[in-house]
């Protein structure tokens, strides 16, 4: 983590308008991530990958840290790139956690049989994904 880019396509929540989540996901900043990580490999995606502005996320022992608490998990199916970010609330748990149960509800919609204009995760298209090595 570290490594942080704003897809494009989407507007930045300004710092004043982001408030606490209102009805406290009860997980770790850790357990929030790793939701929207293990949510990713349910995909039949490549190039999945999520960005953060965090410092210490890989220590399970450390301190996580960050100046910006947005989150964006990318992803490719079928040669097309989506994202879903998150900057909304005010802290990278919240933001996390809410980027896991949009994708938990998106991959459901795919299981349920629910036909959407432009596929589950039309409004979730990017010009490319900005994976970094």
């Amino acid at each position: 983590m570290g490594t942080f880019h704003w897809p494009e396509e989407f507007d930045r929540t300004s710092p004043a308008d982001r408030e606490p989540y209102p009805h406290n996901f009860e997980v770790t900043v850790r357990e929030a991530v790793k939701n929207v990580t293990e949510e990713l490999n349910r995909f039949e995606a490549s190039k999945t990958q999520i960005q953060t502005a965090a410092t210490g996320l890989d220590n399970p022992a450390g301190e996580v840290t960050y100046d910006d608490p947005g989150v964006v998990a990318y992803w490719r199916i079928d040669g097309e790139d989506f994202a879903a970010p998150c900057d909304r609330w005010s802290s990278l748990r919240d933001n996390a956690q809410a980027v896991y149960h949009y994708l938990k509800a998106k991959r459901g919609m795919n299981r349920w049989g629910v036909q959407t204009v432009g596929g589950e995760f039309g409004t979730a298209r990017v010009g490319k994904v900005l994976v970094t090595d």
